[in-house]
């Protein structure tokens, strides 16, 4: 056996022992990730060479024109596998604009040449789905009466996506554990969400929402119990209701708001309303926000202005929905309907009770309105000419007064100081109604008014209560005094 110095294969020089035979690389492409975003300079391209031996290997780019390329290319040193062979990468960055085209990646090694196929983007072989899966009922027998709302998206294009739980349209920010993206392959990524919901919000019907957003996906789940049972707790099937203007709006803008809402939709995806007149001509509609009902699905609210004229006389209006569930789309008329014993409001206006100022804390007027129909009717509030706003006071919805004849009653209340009442403010009650004479009448009170009124405040009462008794005895003493004169008189005589 011989020994040689370690010069004798040079100082530095590493050998490898193996029992792999020789082999030519497999070639693979390092295309961008599925929906990666390809906006931004510069993009990466990458190729992998697997299982070669010996370690020699010399990397090449074309384009799609054939031509070679020489900018832009890094090689990364080669790495040894457990199996004696060896793996390395090369990598080639080209601009955006750049990245629409093909490019082909080369290997040469002393055992063959091999070559690949190189693109930029790879587009999603799936369309996303999304699902929302109920609690578990025997989650709810545990000691913490909780369970858990499952929420999963798959095939998700995009690593770069939002996940929000929402209760009643608002956000939850606790009792949630999410996992993922993680990735699926070919399939894009995955993205998995719990929420603990207790068994009493579960039971009253509280509406849970699983909101996910990223690039390329959009979109909103909603579960409750009485979604759960198949909407047995309201009407499934989609369906129309036609809402007629208010006549605040009637009065105030001089026009009529129709509103046609689309009900129990689980989807607004192809949604269109149309708003047609009696001669099919179609009128400008606006459709709004989809809102969450209570059963999980959504409703839509489609409106058109009218002149308020053409409602008066009683003109009808059609409101057409299309929808991809509907196999006919849906019609329904709407015009103004007649009110028969209709009665204008009869409007009342009080100050604040004598006990009230008393305190002098606050002052309550109250304005009654009653005996009218048809139940609609605005009422406004007023400070010394100036219109307040609908903040500072509170009005009831028309309420039933009597069945025969049908007559409302509504009314409102005035929250103000009682330094502002005792500084000689007036209040005015501005209501309007279909049926007054100017369609609007109005009743206002002031500190002063009240006494002239019959009203006084607490101060004033006792003058006028020591005023009387005064009075009284003053009146008794005169009469007093004239029938002992009177005597007196006769027994002269």
């Amino acid at each position: 056996m011989m020994c040689y110095p370690l010069e004798y294969w040079g100082q530095g020089t590493m050998v490898t022992v193996t029992s792999a035979t020789p082999a030519a690389p497999s070639l693979f492409p390092l295309d961008s990730s599925c929906g990666a975003d390809l906006s931004q300079d510069p993009v990466a391209l990458g190729c992998l060479a697997k299982d070669f031996l010996p370690d020699s290997i010399t990397f090449s780019w074309n384009d799609n024109k054939n031509a070679s390329i020489t900018d832009g290319i890094k090689k990364f040193p080669s790495v040894l596998n457990t199996a004696g062979t060896y793996t390395a990468t090369t990598q080639l960055s080209v601009t955006a604009s750049e990245a629409q085209e093909v490019f082909y990646c080369s290997a040469e090694h002393p055992n063959g040449i091999r070559t690949v196929r190189v693109h930029p983007h790879r587009p999603c072989t799936t369309e996303p789905s999304m699902t929302i899966r109920p609690p578990a009922r025997d989650q709810f027998l545990e000691p913490n009466k909780t369970s858990t709302i499952i929420c999963s998206v798959k095939n998700l294009c995009n690593q770069a996506v939002t996940l929000k739980w929402l209760k009643e349209g608002v956000e939850v920010s606790s009792g949630i554990h999410t996992d993922g993206p993680v990735s699926s392959g070919r399939n894009g990524y995955t993205l998995s969400s719990e929420l603990t919901v207790s068994e009493k919000d579960w039971d009253n019907d509280r509406v849970y929402s699983c909101k996910v957003e990223s690039k390329n996906f959009s979109d909103i789940r909603n579960i409750s119990k009485c979604f759960e049972c198949g909407g047995e707790c309201s009407p499934s099937d989609i369906g129309t209701q036609l809402i007629p203007p208010n006549f605040a709006d009637i009065y105030i803008r001089k026009s009529a708001i129709l509103t046609c809402r689309v009900i129990n939709m689980q989807s607004t995806e192809g949604l269109n309303v149309i708003w047609m007149r009696e001669d099919g001509k179609e009128l400008k509609t606006s459709i709004g926000e989809r809102k969450v009902q209570s059963n999980g699905r959504f409703s839509v609210d489609a409106t058109t202005s009218v002149c308020a004229d053409e409602w008066e006389r009683g003109d009808e209006y059609t409101c057409e929905v299309i929808h991809p569930e509907l196999i006919f789309p849906l019609k329904k008329t709407l015009t103004k309907q007649p009110v028969t014993n209709s009665h204008a409001p009869s409007v009342y206006i009080f100050p604040p009770p004598a006990e009230q100022l008393a305190l002098r804390e606050a002052a309550t007027v109250t304005c009654l309105v009653k005996s009218f129909n048809p139940p609609d009717l605005f009422i406004k509030w007023l400070s010394n000419g100036e219109e307040l706003n609908a903040s500072k006071y509170i009005s009831t919805q028309p309420i039933q007064e009597s069945s025969q004849p049908l007559l409302y009653f509504a009314y409102s209340t005035l929250q103000i100081s009682e330094q502002e009442w005792n500084a000689g403010n007036t209040y005015t009650c501005l209501v309007g109604h279909e049926k007054l004479p100017l369609q609007v009448t109005q009743r206002t009170v002031d500190k002063s008014t009240v006494y002239l009124d019959g009203f006084m405040d607490a101060e004033e009462e006792d003058f006028y209560n020591l005023w009387t008794t005064a009075s009284t005895f003053i009146i008794l003493f005169l009469l007093s005094l004239f029938y002992s004169t009177t005597v007196t008189l006769i027994k002269v005589k």
